[in-house]
């Protein structure tokens, strides 16, 4: 039964990033919500851009209380917090009250529980922490791909109210039974100590700031091609239907990679894999900037490898960092680490719409993905030498 539990707090981690990632389907409101008063596209825009910086302050500082409130409470706080983020979206009448409400609480508590959630599974289970924060990044991403169906049905029958008010009270549902789990399986979080905390070394703060220009540049690529997966579809002669398959490619392939890379990552070095995965991405997007006709075996192909790789990736790398780094010091390095995908989210795909109004076609954004990803190489590569270096003194 002992060897059941830590299955359990890995099980309840997974659900609540489940519910957590349904943040990513914040598309589906903008539609009602550009209808408020002074409103339009940029300002209904910034209330995502505004969640996607409270997420990542969020996981960016949340070390810092994660040991000093008991996994039953947090998940409960969490879901109070998440919960009244939304219930108040579904009354808000403007802009401004969304920035403060969807922006900043449900940003924020999603980040807090997400950062909570990863770190917990990879303590629950330490002997296999790849598959463990592997599933709660993977099911963070199956919240995110389930929800706009869902959304889109609540929308039609009562509008964006009645979507976030459902939401709200599922997010409180589930975190409960969260919580209920985390006290029967005994879930605690390790707790860090001035004497068991990494003191960074100067070559460790260096590998530090390798791995952020890796992930950084790593998911800055992947994101510039998941933001714009139906438009490069069209662009590249597909109809409706086929391009919204190929961004279900995408998101597929997000999916796959979130639950593989973590089973993977127990196996093999992640370092070996945070390296040759973004490889594999530039391999994908170069392939899509050189096709010249309508090959639909070959964009699905190349859309999937990409996306595949980006769900590695991000479920690989809180391994890689709690390897190098000790799973004690984890979650601050992490945070830090994180605020790269936060840079790489608001920045990523406005590039590549950006690149697509100037020129008309994604071929300039694919190229540049490609280096990006190309970066990434180099980095982790440094950091294998650094460590190299490291492990002989």
């Amino acid at each position: 039964m002992d060897n059941f539990k830590p299955k359990v707090t890995v099980a309840a981690a997974s659900m609540l990033s489940a519910v957590l990632g349904t943040i990513h389907a914040f598309s589906v409101f903008i539609p009602q919500w550009e209808n408020l008063p002074q409103s339009d596209r940029a300002g209904t825009s910034l209330i995502y851009s505004l969640a996607l910086i409270s997420l990542t302050i969020s996981v960016l500082f949340g070390y810092r209380i994660y040991n000093r409130i008991a996994a039953p409470a947090m998940f409960i706080a969490v879901g109070l917090i998440a919960s009244l983020g939304l219930a108040l979206s579904a009354k808000s009448s403007s802009l401004v009250t969304l920035y403060l409400t969807y922006g900043l609480i449900f940003g924020g508590a999603n980040g807090l529980g997400y950062g909570y959630a990863l770190q917990l599974a990879g303590f629950a289970i330490p002997d296999r922490r790849g598959l463990a924060m592997g599933l709660v990044t993977a099911f963070y991403a199956v919240g995110a791909t389930a929800a706009p169906m869902f959304f889109a049905e609540l929308i039609r029958q009562g509008g964006n109210s009645l979507a976030l008010t459902v939401m709200s009270i599922i997010i409180l549902l589930v975190s409960t039974i969260g919580a209920a789990l985390l006290y029967w399986s005994n879930a605690r979080y390790e707790i860090e100590s001035d004497s068991e905390a990494h003191r960074l070394t100067t070559n460790l703060k260096k590998i530090r700031i390798l791995m952020w220009l890796g992930y950084g540049t790593a998911v800055t690529a992947g994101l510039m091609i998941i933001g714009h997966a139906f438009g490069i579809a069209t662009s590249m002669g597909f109809k409706i239907e086929s391009a919204i398959r190929a961004t279900m490619v995408v998101v597929f392939g997000n999916m796959l990679g979130g639950f593989s890379a973590g089973f993977i990552a127990d196996r093999y070095s992640s370092l070996l894999l945070i390296r040759w995965l973004p490889l594999f991405t530039a391999l994908g997007l170069s392939l899509l900037a050189l096709v010249s006709e309508t090959s639909w075996l070959l964009v699905f192909s190349a859309l999937g490898l990409v996306g595949y790789c980006y769900g590695a990736i991000i479920a690989v790398y809180p391994v890689a960092v709690a390897n190098i780094f000790g799973s004690v010091s984890a979650a601050k390095i992490y945070g830090q680490i994180f605020t790269a995908w936060g840079l790489a989210g608001l920045l990523g795909p406005w590039v590549s719409g950006w690149l697509f109004d100037c020129s008309g076609t994604y071929t300039t954004a694919l190229w540049l993905a490609a280096i990006l990803s190309g970066i990434s190489v180099v980095a982790i590569y440094r950091c294998e030498l650094r460590l190299r270096i490291f492990s002989e003194t």
